[in-house]
Formats: C-alpha cells, sequence, structure tokens
C-alpha cells in the first residue's frame, strides 16, 4: 500500500479508533503521514470511530495475523510512542499480507518497530509488577505510580490474584487513570487528580519498625544510592 505524504488522519485516541483508521487507510488505499489526536494545520482527514468497522479489523487481525500479533498491537497502543498509531497501522497492513508469521518477520522494519514498541511496554509492565509497593490507608490497599507507558490495563488482574480478598487502588499519575477493585470488581477509569490519604496506625508502626531495622543492619560504608535507586525507582512507588 502507497504512502501518501500529503495527509494525516486525526482520531479520538481510542483502541477502536484506531482501529477504524487501519480500516480506513484500506478504504483511501493508502497509509497517511501520520496519525494524530489533536487538530493540526497540515491537511488532515477526521476519523470518526465505527466500532462495525473496528470490529471487522479486530476479527480480521485474529484470523490472519494469529493471537501473539493481535498482543503486540495492544500493547503498541498503550504506549507513549509519537509514532505507535503509524506503526500499528504499517504492521496490520504487513500481516494481512503475510499472514501468521508476520511476527517472525522482524528483518522487516514494521515488524521490527512494532515488536521493539510492544517489548517497551511490557517490560515496563512487568517491572511494575515487581517493584509496585502499596500503603494502608482507610483499610484500602493505595499505590501511586508514574511510568512512561499506560500499564494499568496490563497489571490490574494480577494484583487481584494476589490480593483476592483485599480491596486496592493503583493510580497512575501521567496518564491520570486508576484501577480500582473492590467489592470483587475489577474496574478501570479516568481520573483527573488524586491525593492519598493519610496512613493508618498500622502502616506507620511497620515503617517505623522497618526503619529501625534497617539503620540497625545497614553497613553504612557500603551505601550507594545510584544502586538503590536503580532497583525501586520512584516512578514505581511514588508514595
Amino acid at each position: 500500500m502507497r504512502e501518501n505524504k500529503d495527509i494525516s488522519y486525526i482520531y479520538d485516541g481510542t483502541y477502536n479508533g484506531l482501529l477504524t483508521c487501519v480500516f480506513t487507510c484500506y478504504e483511501d488505499k493508502f497509509i497517511p503521514a501520520g496519525v494524530l489526536t489533536d487538530a493540526t494545520l497540515l491537511p488532515s482527514k477526521r476519523i470518526y470511530t465505527d466500532k462495525v468497522k473496528a470490529a471487522r479489523v479486530a476479527r480480521g487481525v485474529a484470523r490472519t495475523m494469529g493471537s501473539a500479533a493481535e498482543n503486540m498491537i495492544r500493547n503498541a497502543y498503550l504506549s507513549d510512542f509519537k509514532d505507535k498509531e503509524l506503526a500499528v497501522i504499517r504492521f496490520i497492513v504487513r500481516g494481512m499480507a503475510v499472514g501468521i508469521s508476520v511476527c517472525r518477520d522482524l528483518a522487516h522494519p514494521d515488524v521490527a518497530r512494532i515488536s521493539e514498541i510492544s517489548r517497551a511496554v511490557g517490560r515496563e509492565a512487568r517491572m511494575c509488577l515487581e517493584r509496585l509497593k502499596f500503603s494502608l490507608i482507610s483499610g484500602v490497599l493505595v499505590s501511586v505510580v508514574q511510568p512512561t507507558h499506560n500499564i494499568l490495563p496490563l497489571i490490574g488482574r494480577h494484583f487481584v490474584g494476589r490480593f483476592p480478598n483485599e480491596d486496592f487502588f493503583i493510580y497512575d499519575n501521567v496518564h491520570k487513570l486508576g484501577v480500582t477493585y473492590a467489592k470483587g470488581k475489577l474496574s478501570l477509569a479516568e481520573i483527573d487528580d488524586f491525593t492519598p490519604g493519610d496512613i493508618d496506625d498500622e502502616e506507620e508502626l511497620c515503617r517505623r519498625l522497618w526503619k529501625i531495622f534497617y539503620d540497625t543492619v545497614e553497613i553504612k560504608p557500603r551505601r550507594n544510592e545510584k544502586l538503590m535507586k536503580q532497583h525501586m525507582p520512584r516512578r514505581y512507588a511514588n508514595m
């Protein structure tokens, strides 16, 4: 499919909206110069989200490219890379032509790029799972994080399995999203602002006891601030 360097698409930023852009590419028979979420003074075309068209693209991807490709596309959509939309479009166009083997075609630049973006998102999600910490506030486990990519949709169910009998709330201070688990129900919602309250007395006591233990066993000449920050970056536990 040829590329049209003279026009960009503008969409609403949703996943269905992006799949609608893919559908429009096949209608227009070209790949646009860019895919934006904001208005631009350059020549552009507004793409309105169509769930029927998006569903047709999703079914086509699943049938022709397979589940591995689906996961790569969803991960790429959650990234904050500026070229993610074009990367998804080019990857789908390539995959529809090649078939299920497309994910192994890493020598092709369109496949290599989507793989790179997807791995970056997956890597950050794994790091967050390993390093995220909670505080007990009003009987609820609360955590505030500052991830580079929008990883909350990928990590919520992990903590449901880890804390099935606890209510918890994780807030992404960068993307203004919160994932809540309460009364056996997991939900994700946009939240403009969130300020955690004071930690519970039990939590405060545990922190003081841990600090006493840490100060007691620490070998001060071997203190390495740089290494400590590598093991627990602030963006994974900003409490």
